[in-house]
């Protein structure tokens, strides 16, 4: 599997069971919704209420517009409000390590690089880097026990790929961001993570993709291919739900027209890991 060559940076990663943002509403966490659950952002398509990560997208927990309830975006990362079930935003981290509570998962192979950098940042003064190189895979996983975020969870993370970004010549070009591991059918471990692929006419396609160890063929779930890189800093959201096989992505607050399994069945893990790739 090729990775995407060039500069990714992570700027801030959050899991949320609930928000607990003072003076919004909604569910919580036993409600399947974090608290203040709505369409994510100001001015996107937002999703169906209860997949809604609220106050997420570009709202109250540190995005870069209007929240969703109307107010005014934090200066800097929210961390430190200890709002989140697991937060990072890489402050207290050393360059080209791991924060505390992550790791390599174990399994690295092939090129690239991937740890704390101090040369650009969402907010703060720091961020995850991640060069793919050519070809390989890394990967900064969470250490501890995630708990019921294993089966349920809304996550965000704030991300930029540097410009220009390199493009296949011929084929495609797939990458990975957010993946965890979890059992599949089978005997199989799934590998199950949202990405991009992209074409050789410089545009490129989120998925939702999952990738069996046992043989069984590797299957997704996309967009069109509609998107090109901005060079900017973006809002990736998702949501998992183990128990009913559904999961949702909003790049910006907008929620993209991915539906696991609409083509084949979710497979949807408890998952045992979870981080960035």
């Amino acid at each position: 599997m090729l990775s995407l060559r060039g500069l990714v940076q992570l700027g801030a990663f959050s899991l949320i069971v609930a928000c607990g943002d003072s003076g919004s509403g909604g569910s919580d966490a036993s409600g399947g919704g974090a608290s203040g659950a709505g369409a994510p952002g100001s001015g996107g398509s937002g999703g169906s209420s209860s997949n809604a990560p609220g106050g997420m997208g570009q709202g109250a927990s540190g995005g870069g517009g209007a929240s969703a309830s109307g107010g005014s975006p934090p200066a800097g990362p929210t961390c430190a409000a200890n709002r989140f079930a697991i937060c990072e935003d890489f402050e207290q981290a050393s360059d080209g390590g791991f924060p505390d509570g992550w790791g390599p998962r174990g399994d690295e192979w092939g090129e690239g690089v991937l740890g704390v950098a101090s040369d650009d940042a969402r907010f703060g003064n720091k961020s995850l880097k991640a060069d793919g190189a050519n070809n390989g895979q890394h990967f900064m996983d969470w250490k501890s026990d995630l708990g019921a975020l294993a089966s349920h969870h809304y996550g965000r993370v704030y991300m930029k790929v540097a410009v220009p970004a390199p493009w296949p010549a011929n084929g495609v070009l797939h990458a990975d961001f957010i993946e965890g591991l979890g059992p599949g059918p089978g005997g199989s471990t799934h590998n199950v993570r949202w990405g991009v692929v992209e074409n050789t006419e410089q545009k490129y396609q989120w998925i939702y993709n999952v990738q069996p160890s046992n043989g069984a063929p590797e299957f997704a779930e996309g967009t069109n291919y509609d998107y090109d890189w901005p060079g900017e800093w973006q809002c990736i959201e998702w949501y998992y739900d183990e128990p009913t096989q559904d999961g949702t992505l909003w790049i910006d607050g907008v929620e993209l027209p991915i539906q696991p399994g609409a083509n084949h069945p979710a497979e949807l893990p408890v998952f045992s890991s979870l981080g960035w790739a």
